[in-house]
This record gives C-alpha cells, sequence and structure tokens, in this order.
C-alpha cells in the first residue's frame, strides 16, 4: 500500500476527541521521541497523532536499553515495556517490564504478554498511545501519520474503531468481586444499568495538610489527587444519601453539577476535563485491583458502581 493508502487508512481511526488518549499532566510531544525504523510493520500513534515506527521489537522508557521509544515523563520507568511480533504465533504482543506504574491495554492491567490487536489503547504509565497495523504487513518507511501536521488540542485526537466492528466488546472488572460486565470500549457513555449493586467497605481519607486523599478498602490503599479524591468523595456522599431510591437511577450526579463542584485546577471546566478525570480515575483503580467502579450514563451523569459501606478502622 502506498502512502496515500496508509493515510486513509491512519485516518479512520481519527475522531473528534484525544480523550481517550490524554493522560498525564502537563506532558508535551517533545517528551516523546523515537529511532528510524527502516522495515515498519507496526506502529504507535501518540495524542497528537504523531506514527512511532516499530519494527519486529521495541523498548519502551525512559531509557530503553535499546533503541525504541523514549518518554520523559515521571509515570514512565526506565525500563517499562516492550512491544514485539511472536512470529510463532503471528501476532503482536506488549509485555510490561516489572515498570512501577503499570501497562494497560484496553483499560486492563499487563501481568503476562498481552495480545495486541490493530485499534487498541495502551497506555504506559499515564502516557496513551494507539496501536496500528497496517493491512498488508508494513508501512511505507517515509510514512507518517496524516494527523501529526495538524494542530491538535487537548480535546481532539484518535481513539480506537468501534468493537461493533469485528462483532466484540471488551470485558472490564466491576468491582472487588471482579465480576465482568460487556462494555464498549469506544464511549464515555456506558449506559449500563447495574441492578444488584455489590457492596463495598470503604473508605475516604484526606489528610489534615490537603492535596488529595486515599481510597482505602479492606485491603487495598489508593492514593489520589485533589480533584480525584472530591470526585469519589461527592459520588460515594450521593450513593448513601439515595438509599431510598431504586437501584436502576440510585446515585447518579450531573456532569454539570460536577463541573460546578469540584475543586479544578482551571479557571474554565469543560466536559472534556470531566471525561479525562473520569478515565485516571478508573485506571487508577483498575491498577489496585478495584475495576472500573465508576459508571457513565448519557442523561444521568456518573455514579458509583458499588454501594459503599464503612470500613472497619483497625
Amino acid at each position: 500500500m502506498g502512502a496515500a493508502g496508509q493515510s486513509k487508512l491512519l485516518q479512520a481511526f481519527a475522531a473528534d476527541n484525544l480523550a481517550r488518549l490524554a493522560g498525564a499532566d502537563g506532558i508535551c510531544q517533545e517528551q516523546i521521541f523515537s529511532h528510524a525504523v527502516a522495515r515498519t510493520k507496526a506502529g504507535l500513534v501518540d495524542q497528537w497523532g504523531r506514527l512511532h515506527h516499530i519494527g519486529e521489537r521495541v523498548a519502551i522508557g525512559r531509557r530503553p536499553s535499546t533503541q525504541g521509544i523514549f518518554i520523559l515523563e515521571g509515570s514512565i520507568s526506565r525500563e517499562h515495556a516492550e512491544v514485539y511480533f511472536d512470529e510463532d504465533v503471528g501476532a503482536w504482543f506488549v509485555r510490561d517490564l516489572d515498570s512501577k506504574n503499570g501497562t494497560l491495554v484496553n483499560d486492563e492491567v499487563v501481568t503476562a504478554p498481552s495480545l495486541l490487536r490493530s485499534g487498541d489503547i495502551v497506555f504506559f504509565g499515564q502516557v496513551g498511545f494507539l496501536f496500528l497495523m497496517p493491512i498488508d504487513g508494513e508501512f511505507d518507511a517515509s510514512f507518517d501519520s496524516p494527523l501529526a501536521s495538524e494542530t491538535l488540542r487537548a480535546d481532539q485526537g484518535i481513539r480506537a474503531p468501534t468493537p461493533a466492528e469485528d462483532g466484540q466488546t471488551a470485558r472490564h472488572p466491576l468491582g472487588p468481586a471482579g465480576e465482568a460486565t460487556e462494555m464498549s470500549e469506544d464511549s464515555d457513555d456506558d449506559e449500563i444499568t447495574q441492578v444488584g449493586l455489590p457492596h463495598l467497605a470503604m473508605r475516604l481519607i484526606e489528610p489534615s495538610g490537603g492535596g488529595g486523599g486515599f481510597l482505602e478498602t479492606s485491603d487495598k490503599r489508593v492514593q489520589l489527587t485533589a480533584t480525584q479524591f472530591a470526585f469519589l468523595q461527592i459520588l460515594t456522599l450521593r450513593m448513601k444519601g439515595e438509599r431510598s431510591q431504586p437501584e436502576a437511577v440510585r446515585g447518579f450526579i450531573r456532569s454539570s453539577e460536577l463541573l460546578a463542584e469540584l475543586p479544578w485546577d482551571t479557571p474554565h471546566p469543560e466536559e472534556n476535563h470531566l471525561k479525562q478525570l473520569v478515565r485516571r480515575v478508573r485506571r487508577s483503580l483498575t491498577r489496585a485491583g478495584l475495576g472500573n467502579m465508576v459508571e457513565s450514563r448519557r442523561g444521568f451523569g456518573y455514579r458509583l458502581r458499588v454501594t459503599p459501606s464503612e470500613v472497619d478502622a483497625t
């Protein structure tokens, strides 16, 4: 396939918002760079639309031991992960190299080599990429993303194709018991009604000095920023305060209310700021083994996917 055809292929993944790849606060495109590859068999597209070429194996990290993709960002370990092609099975995989902040594929924590498909969203620490394969084996060596020449705002960019294209949906954990639910990877609004919400003994701890806090369960402790803490606190209070409401509608808070009430670090918070906050909270909870505890539903807003109760302080 020529560069023009490959350009059309990548443009098929373009979307009207970049929130699926937006992660680390304050990162700029100069903090991510990679070496040229003569025979490009796959690529990782960053949140600015730039294609980072992959041969048959590439290391990712702040200082990977071999030529690879360098990410100069605090959540990235020196040798964070590697993406490679396994000739025995004819497929691409990503392997986490015992990094401090982990690797995720479509919000699932990578604990063993994980299969990659074209369109998967991969997060190394807090930095997200779109994994992409050409349809005929290789990208042209000179090929680059057609989006990279555009001026992209932090609320524009790339996301994975709709799972309905191949009839598949992703399975995501629900909560502490590890229940799973079908959820579209491509939707910000899950539109899932959980009836018989699982109970979770939990408490939110805010240090006297402020600046954030912790979510604590019987066996886990998750550190939260000030805005993340306030978000979970509001959801928890609303869920507790609506005990008499039917479970199908209990505990939801509209986006407009969250935008008005949360302590944002911007004077004019918008819907995309809220969506990015929700994704970061979900990733933090997933990494801790608590699963996706935040449900979103179009027309209702956001709520906890669990019924909170007090954890034993001892």
